[in-house]
């Protein structure tokens, strides 16, 4: 085994020593696509959409201020726009795994306040464009259908009920990062609330 696969096997173990909390949030969240054409302008007949947000994670606190989560995520990355008049509208349903940390302020009787940065990966399973009264499946389209990261930064507002269970409020945001003569950037913000459950 090489070393850096023990280091990393390494964290992995040691996660398990810490105490770990499982969260599940649902929320929407509002999309914008920045497109940059072989000009180097960006269309200003694109406009952001909201569709659902769904999140699953595992938060594993590395100290009693610093947090580290892992999750599964579904979302929907929807945009409308017209073009001379055309309505159009981009309906896409994207699930990646994310990865988030941070520091966590406790501001007392239960609440606190956690901030973290993100990175996410996702991948394209169901899109369409609708355009001129039919639909335009989007799977072979290389402005979609690749592997899309993000990177971005989040704050949560949690309460704790009790000592197995917390709700929360938490708005993030991300963006992608495309580079070329002619790219596709997704720009998303989400509000979402949950509950957590702790062991």
């Amino acid at each position: 085994m090489s070393f850096m696969k023990r280091i990393i096997l390494l964290i992995l173990l040691s996660f398990s020593a810490f105490s770990q909390t499982y969260k599940f949030s649902v929320g929407s969240t509002i999309t914008s696509f920045v497109f940059t054409n072989s000009a180097g302008s960006n269309p200003s007949f694109l406009l952001p959409a909201s569709g659902l947000h769904l999140s699953m994670a595992r938060e594993s606190s590395l100290s009693k201020s610093f947090y580290l989560d892992f999750g599964i995520n579904y979302n929907q990355f929807n945009n409308v726009g017209d073009v001379q008049n055309i309505p159009f509208t981009y309906a896409t349903d994207f699930i990646g795994l994310h990865a988030g940390i941070g520091p966590k302020l406790s501001l007392g009787k239960g609440f606190a306040l956690i901030s973290k940065g993100h990175i996410s990966a996702s991948k394209m399973v169901n899109g369409n464009q609708f355009l001129f009264n039919h639909y335009v499946d989007l799977s072979s389209d290389n402005q979609f259908n690749s592997m899309r990261t993000m990177f971005g930064y989040s704050f949560e507002l949690s309460k704790q009920i009790n000592q197995q269970v917390g709700v929360f409020t938490k708005y993030q945001h991300l963006d992608s990062y495309n580079f070329g003569s002619s790219t596709l950037n997704f720009i998303p913000s989400t509000f979402s609330i949950g509950i957590s459950l702790s062991k």
